[in-house]
């Protein structure tokens, strides 16, 4: 007797009947599909690399020092506040400098080393991979409106609202926090930095020209404006706060342009996932605090636009 389809059956049905409907546009589409390549590269080369590229080299040459004095400073206070070893300060300063995916790399790179526990991973990976300022500033605040003032507004929002999300996720009072002894090591090597900063890049500029062909794709059936940039959106942070820059502002704009800096879009997510191989964690409760993240940027931003 055959049973029942499960839930995993389900989603890899779900999942191919996309892919399938996503290659069956792109051949009746091309030009859409080409259009949505060079829109994501455009993007890449007008505002994502130019930002992220230099500060993605000099986060790695700063924490691939020894992290004991912020473990010992700034680590003891978060790790008071959200009942985790104080090496999670590390990640969280690092995504709060260098953006998406870094804070998660850290995340995972420390877990596999053994120097956060998997379930000290797992919380803290719904708070700690934000958008960092060079992107904010340079590419989203001056890029596409034209002001710093926005890009650093932006930037700051996210710090309560991610401080928020790991607030109402942490752990009970008994969760027991590995603590982590790093030693001194000496200064970063910067060619390997750069290395490891321009295969960060390239996959950052993988995902969002993939995303961005999706976002062109459903150009077609959606109406320009406000349904196609909050759909985008959800897709890619960049593509979705370019057209929501195109809205009327400071309303809906800014708090659409902050709902896709928080969720930070599936094209993050999957750079995300993408950063945890090999590391045994589960994703339930990032997509939780993403969520939640994006739905308070929204709302926290509104009187912004009370202002302008």
């Amino acid at each position: 007797m055959i049973g029942k389809p499960n839930a995993g059956n389900r989603a890899d049905r779900a999942l191919f009947l996309l892919t399938l409907s996503a290659f069956v546009l792109i051949l009746l589409f091309p030009a859409a599909s080409g259009d949505g390549v060079r829109s994501g590269l455009s993007l890449c080369y007008r505002a994502v690399l130019p930002s992220v590229f230099p500060s993605l080299i000099l986060t790695d040459l700063l924490f691939s020092r020894s992290s004991a004095p912020i473990e010992r400073t700034v680590g003891r206070l978060f790790s008071r506040a959200f009942r985790v070893s104080p090496r999670g300060a590390v990640a969280y300063i690092a995504g709060l400098l260098s953006g998406f995916p870094v804070g998660a790399i850290t995340v995972a790179r420390d877990v596999r080393q053994g120097l956060l526990s998997r379930e000290e991973g797992e919380y803290l990976l719904a708070f700690v991979n934000n958008t960092g300022p060079a992107f904010l500033v340079g590419g989203i605040g001056l890029g596409l409106f034209g002001s710093v003032r926005i890009g650093w507004s932006l930037y700051l929002l996210q710090i309560p609202v991610s401080l928020s999300v790991g607030f109402l996720f942490r752990p009970a009072p008994s969760f027991s926090a590995r603590i982590s002894s790093p030693d001194e090591v000496p200064f970063a090597d910067p060619v390997a930095s750069t290395v490891r900063a321009a295969e960060i890049s390239v996959r950052i500029a993988g995902f969002i020209c993939f995303f961005s062909v999706l976002s062109s794709l459903l150009s077609l059936f959606l109406s320009p404006g406000l349904p196609l940039a909050l759909v985008s959106s959800i897709l890619e942070v960049g593509c979705g706060a370019s057209l929501a820059a195109g809205l009327s502002f400071p309303f809906p704009a800014i708090p659409l342009v902050a709902l896709a800096v928080c969720f930070s879009g599936c094209s993050v997510h999957f750079q995300t996932f993408s950063a945890l191989d090999g590391a045994g964690m589960k994703t339930e409760r990032y997509w939780k605090g993403k969520i939640l993240s994006g739905v308070l940027a929204f709302s926290l931003s509104l009187p912004f636009c009370l202002t302008n």
